[in-house]
């Protein structure tokens, strides 16, 4: 009898094992996988062999790994049945997603459109530069790879983006002409002060022969592929690009931006139901700015006090380093209150950098560090544009961009022991960014805002973003003019003419981006109201935290999950 019962207790122990050890497999197999699709962060993850290596974006490539990913569904999906608990339970729904949401993409083979606004494949390479670090002579061989290795990946894209031309799928004029612009900073700079040559400044004087290489890539090889990619985006691209600003206009172009809401949002919510959310959030902000207004002892209506602060020089910097110095008090004022609010914080800095000419048309606010390589995290000024910023405004970017938005979030995703490559990557957009606009929040709870104003700021950064749900729905699934869109965001926010004009046009480049934010930061705003309900004097602000980080980013259905378990602990603790 008990002979019996240990047959069946080793045979279902057994099974267990095997079924950890199948989605183990599965987890190794796309970190392999993504390790050959994306050898940027898998260089920056530590591999070696891809730091020499750009993304593979032929057809014959994007195929291959099609078939794969198909094959790892399915492996996924005859593990559906199994009960698997903690780490593998979690790591085989992140995956199932992620594989079933990149799957769906393909079908509209969104590589024939190669860029957004203000990035594409013309600024892979700069932003890969701020994050390399050569000490070895295999960090400057590497390195030095890479550069002779941009041409073929230039003109791997403009292949495709030839294709894009040929079956309509192709981008708007607006984010065209900022790639030209781009172009045309990148050729302008000088070779030694190209950003391609970053990596070889504080490289050891020992690989000044790599460096003479890399200078001799960079005239010779680089600078030509960059003026043929240019002359293609002048003179065959942009005179067809696409007339209509929204996603709709392009072929099968409601579904494709179906997909984009879904992956942006990592939700099943649809465009008009993301347009409703945008319209009841912006109404309710506007009341709350203006309380704020009133504050400041501002008699007139809203429109007359968004022109007021929109033209007074006292709300704005007279100088790019007086913009910094302002941003690093308030970068430390959070230091100091930070602890307080959440439990487990990153061992990594950050500072502020500025972005290069190359990459000025970005609208990228941080660049993720390396711990492993002693790199740290920056946030990135937009050089003399900030001038255009009010300063009103500077306390939540600060708190969005570095901590304990962006650098917080993400360098401690980096540093989780035992974390798959696949889960520290920063590309589940609500997640990422809905902490990031959360932290904003938060920044009422720390005391960092410290006038009327700059809670006016923070709630017009918070009604910038929920403007966009109601603007990019708007364009690209409603039919909205560029005209209208601007009209709308100047009426709701206190940006600035140059920041509406620059985010509308962000927004008609790059579907569905934009919708995260707001959707993100509304799901972990209503999970801890949850669960401080639920658990009242049990609520701990930094064992909530703690539990929203510590497993890096996750979709808002992961994140559901995962919050409702700890509440129930938490209840029993």
């Amino acid at each position: 009898m008990r002979r019996g019962w240990l047959l069946v207790l080793v045979a279902v122990f057994g099974a267990q094992v095997a079924r950890a050890d199948d989605i183990a497999a599965v987890v190794r197999d796309y970190d392999a996988y993504a390790a050959r699709a994306d050898p940027v962060r898998a260089g920056e993850n530590g591999d070696a062999a891809a730091r020499s290596r750009w993304p593979d974006v032929t057809p014959a490539a994007v195929a291959a790994q099609t078939v794969e990913l198909e094959a790892m569904a399915a492996r996924l999906a005859a593990l559906q049945g199994l009960t698997l608990t903690g780490e593998d339970a979690l790591n085989r729904a992140l995956l199932t997603d992620r594989i079933a949401t990149d799957l769906a993409g393909r079908a509209f083979e969104p590589e024939r459109i190669a860029f957004v606004t203000g990035d594409g494949f013309f600024t892979v390479a700069d932003y890969a530069a701020f994050n390399t670090r050569i000490v070895t002579v295999a960090d400057a061989q590497a390195w030095l790879a890479r550069i002779e290795a941009l041409p073929a990946h230039y003109a791997a894209n403009v292949a495709n983006m030839r294709r894009g031309l040929v079956s309509g799928f192709v981008q708007t004029a607006i984010p065209t002409e900022v790639a030209i612009a781009t172009l045309r900073e990148q050729i302008a700079a000088p070779v030694a002060e190209s950003s391609l040559m970053v990596p070889f400044r504080d490289a050891p004087p020992a690989l000044a022969a790599y460096r003479s290489a890399a200078l001799a890539a960079v005239a010779d090889k680089v600078r030509p592929a960059q003026r043929a990619a240019l002359a293609f985006l002048q003179d065959e691209y942009l005179p067809q690009a696409r007339v209509a600003i929204g996603a709709a206009a392009l072929p099968d172009g409601a579904a494709y931006y179906a997909w984009e809401v879904r992956r942006h949002t990592t939700t099943a919510m649809t465009p008009a139901e993301v347009h409703a959310l945008g319209l009841a959030e912006v109404a309710r902000i506007r009341g709350e700015m203006e309380a704020a207004m009133r504050a400041t002892g501002f008699k007139g209506t809203l429109p007359e006090f968004l022109a007021f602060v929109r033209s007074d020089p006292q709300f704005y910097a007279v100088s790019v380093d007086a913009y910094v110095a302002r941003a690093a008090d308030i970068a430390k004022r959070v230091d100091l209150a930070l602890p307080a609010e959440i439990g487990r914080l990153p061992r990594l800095t950050f500072g502020f950098r500025i972005l290069p000419p190359e990459v000025s048309n970005s609208s990228n606010g941080y660049l993720a560090g390396n711990p492993a390589l002693g790199i740290a995290g920056g946030v990135m000024i937009h050089g003399a544009k900030v001038l255009k910023f009010p300063l009103f405004q500077l306390p939540a970017w600060v708190l969005h961009e570095g901590v304990p938005g962006h650098h917080t979030q993400i360098a401690l995703a980096q540093e989780i022991d035992g974390l798959p490559d696949f889960r520290r990557a920063d590309d589940l957009t609500a997640f990422v960014e809905g902490w990031a606009l959360y932290s904003e929040r938060l920044g009422v709870e720390m005391g960092i805002y410290q006038t009327p104003y700059e809670q006016f700021g923070r709630l017009s950064y918070e009604a910038w973003r929920a403007a966009r749900l109601v603007i990019d729905t708007g364009i690209h699934a409603q039919g909205w003019s560029r005209a209208q869109a601007v009209a709308y965001l100047s009426a709701n926010t206190a940006l600035s003419a140059g920041e509406v004009n620059g985010e509308i046009d962000r927004y008609i480049g790059w579907p569905g981006q934009a919708l995260a934010y707001k959707v993100g930061e509304l799901t972990i705003r209503r999970l801890r109201a949850h669960a401080e309900a639920a658990l009242g004097p049990k609520f701990d602000v930094r064992r909530f935290h703690d539990v929203v980080l510590d497993s890096g980013p996750v979709t808002m259905a992961v994140l559901e999950t995962q919050v409702a378990a700890w509440e129930a602990s938490e209840a029993k603790r």
